[in-house]
């Protein structure tokens, strides 16, 4: 059952919705241009193809299992002069001595927990007796074998069953993991790709407004309105502003080129909207619903996949536990056996007259030392407490994690509104200067400055807006995306 749910939740998540789609289709298209870009990253990357291998492996290693069950077949052939079987020993016990014989059976487990055999046997007797020099004997039979204390009714495959549900379990949540940190990762990267571009933008537009304050200065220059020394810093202005926008340039390049490499499908990433649309969505964003901690670890493939490994270590245990155990079991078979002088596949009494045989027999097994078994069960029990330690560790860090995140979106929404006004107030500043430039009231470096002022307050809107949706991008990845856990 927890595995159902556990591949359930991954087909969820593979049809999860970006952490601001709606936000983008609510404030600027219906274009849904984040979700597309996790659609090719959950269907190229490579982590993430390499997670659902593991989760196809592990099905594999639970579905080899299932071969405990298939029949095997035993085959043996050889002679043997004065044969003497040795006690206790594995593999085949003793050929009939002073014969030549040819061997064969199989053995089928049947549930609830016994292992049926049905076997022949086709022999040549060197010395036959009953004044026979030669006699061909054969023999059919049926054993049935049932464990009695050790592997009763099968509790060892039940036990290997568990752990292999719990490695499957563990590597789907391994898979969820994986898409979440994807998620999480391709969604900063959009972020700061858009970032970048309206960094650019913004040192465009400041390059453009200095090369036109340095055309006035000239002008004015030239008609000796202001003196010639007042053109000097907005020529310097302009080349810093030339290669402050060819730095932007490159950075944005290489953001595209880091969001190509999240998806992982080598194609190239071209922006659908413009440099606007980082401060329009974060503009159109309000309070964070506050997130519990238990169901956000739950909804976690983080922390599904530690409760899996808990739940394969507790599976190891009992195996261990039950190898303390003393191997007894009950054995009974039944016979028939016939004989001829002249030829095989023998149907006569010669030897005895009573064809029919049986026997029952109980069978004890025990190490004389249980030195494996106790190590196993003493190392499994530190291993839980280990992933139950990793469990408080997960649970510490997810609540650090939220509040972190949820401090710095708080704190961010009530910048960008201030922001939003230092802009406005920098616009009108830049007016009046230029105006007062205009007219010779003003000097190049008053306009020069509040130009700059303009660009600080624009860069520093659009990093505020990026700083939002990362934290928020944080805050999704940390709550294991609530928007995602309902199927």
């Amino acid at each position: 059952m927890w595995s159902v749910l556990l591949t359930r939740r991954l087909f969820v998540v593979l049809s999860a919705v970006g952490v601001m789609a709606s936000a983008v289709r609510a404030q600027v298209s219906p274009a849904d241009e984040l979700q597309a870009l996790l659609d090719r990253a959950l269907q190229a990357n490579p982590q993430v193809l390499a997670a659902k291998c593991r989760v196809e492996q592990a099905l594999d290693q639970h579905e080899e299992l299932l071969g405990f069950f298939d029949p095997r077949l035993y085959l043996a052939g050889g002679t043997a002069q004065r044969a003497r079987g040795v006690p206790g020993g594995t593999g085949w016990t003793s050929l009939t001595d002073d014969a030549n014989e040819l061997t064969a059976g199989i053995e089928l487990p049947l549930r609830p927990g016994a292992y049926l055999t049905l076997g022949a046997a086709e022999r040549s007797l060197f010395d036959g007796g009953g004044g026979y020099d030669q006699l061909y004997q054969s023999l059919l039979g049926v054993r049935l074998r049932i464990p009695l204390m050790r592997d009763r009714g099968f509790v060892q495959f039940e036990q290997n069953r568990a752990r292999a549900l719990a490695d499957y379990g563990a590597a789907v949540s391994d898979t969820i993991a994986v898409m979440q940190t994807l998620r999480h990762a391709v969604e900063v990267a959009y972020v700061d790709a858009y970032s970048t571009l309206a960094s650019y933008d913004v040192s465009k537009r400041a390059t453009e407004r200095f090369r036109l304050l340095l055309e006035q200065a000239r002008e004015l220059s030239r008609l000796q309105v202001m003196p010639a020394y007042q053109v000097f810093p907005a020529e310097m202005e302009l080349s810093l502003r030339l290669e402050e926008e060819e730095q932007a340039r490159q950075v944005h390049a290489v953001s595209l080129i880091q969001l190509q490499e999240q998806i992982g499908d080598r194609q190239p990433v071209a922006l659908s909207f413009g440099p606007e649309h980082l401060v329009a969505v974060a503009a159109g964003l309000g309070p964070l619903p506050e997130e519990d901690v238990e169901p956000a670890l739950e909804r976690r493939g983080s922390y599904m996949r530690l409760l899996n490994r808990i739940e394969a270590a507790r599976a190891d245990l009992q195996r261990a536990s039950d190898d303390l155990r003393p191997d007894l079991s009950l054995n009974a078979a039944t016979t028939w056996r016939g004989e001829d002088p002249d030829q095989p596949f023998a149907s006569q009494s010669i030897i005895n007259d009573k064809p029919l045989g049986g026997e029952v027999v109980i069978v004890w097994q025990q190490p004389l030392m249980q030195r494996a078994a106790n190590s196993r069960i003493s190392g499994t029990r530190a291993r839980i407490a280990e992933l139950k330690q990793g469990i408080e560790t997960e649970r510490t860090a997810l609540k650090a994690d939220l509040q972190s995140a949820m401090a710095a979106y708080t704190v961010l929404i009530g910048r960008i509104k201030l922001l939003e006004q230092a802009k406005e107030a920098a616009k009108q500043t830049v007016a009046a200067e230029d105006e007062r430039f205009r007219l010779g009231e003003g000097t190049s470096r008053n306009a020069l400055d509040a130009q700059k002022d303009l660009t600080n307050a624009l860069n520093r809107q659009a990093r505020a807006a990026a700083d939002i949706l990362r934290a928020l991008a944080d805050y999704r990845h940390a709550a294991g995306y609530p928007d995602a856990a309902q199927p």
